[in-house]
């Protein structure tokens, strides 16, 4: 009686191995752009949220600030060294000032127009007292970029 031999030899081991680990290698890149998507995606909408409650508080104009003034009634703060974004119901360091803040993906970048200087002010019609500061940028390295208007 001839005896059939059992299990695998050690060559399709690793043609198995080789074939799994060039696999994992073409599917490497693809998640990890499909990370920086999600985290500008993410970002994006917390950004548009803070955006939205910097126009309610400038709106609700807790402080009084006149129209004619040139002081903001609100505040929305892009740190991308602290990875934050900030939103103040008055252009203070005051910690009381602070209405909403939110962290920011570490490999996120939140870039403004060149006019904002990081900082969109609001005034008590909650409109942009900076001119031309409307559009920002999110981006992260492998990501699809996410851009738009205010």
């Amino acid at each position: 009686m001839v005896s059939l031999p059992r299990g695998i030899t050690l060559i399709e081991l690793l043609i198995t191995v080789a074939l799994i680990a060039i696999l994992a290698m073409s599917a490497l890149p693809l998640g990890r752009a499909w990370v920086a998507n999600a985290q500008i995606t993410k970002t994006e909408k917390l950004f548009l949220e803070a955006y939205s409650r910097a126009r309610n508080e400038a709106i609700r104009n807790p402080n009084a600030v006149k129209i004619d003034g040139t002081a903001p009634a609100a505040v929305l703060i892009i740190d991308n060294t602290a990875k934050t974004m900030t939103v103040r119901n008055k252009d203070d360091s005051a910690a009381d000032s602070i209405v909403l803040q939110s962290a920011i993906e570490p490999t996120v970048t939140v870039t403004l127009s060149t006019e904002c200087n990081n900082k969109i002010p609001l005034n008590n019609n909650a409109y942009v007292l900076t001119a031309d500061c409307k559009v920002y940028t999110i981006t992260a390295s492998g990501g699809t970029n996410a851009a738009g208007a205010l």
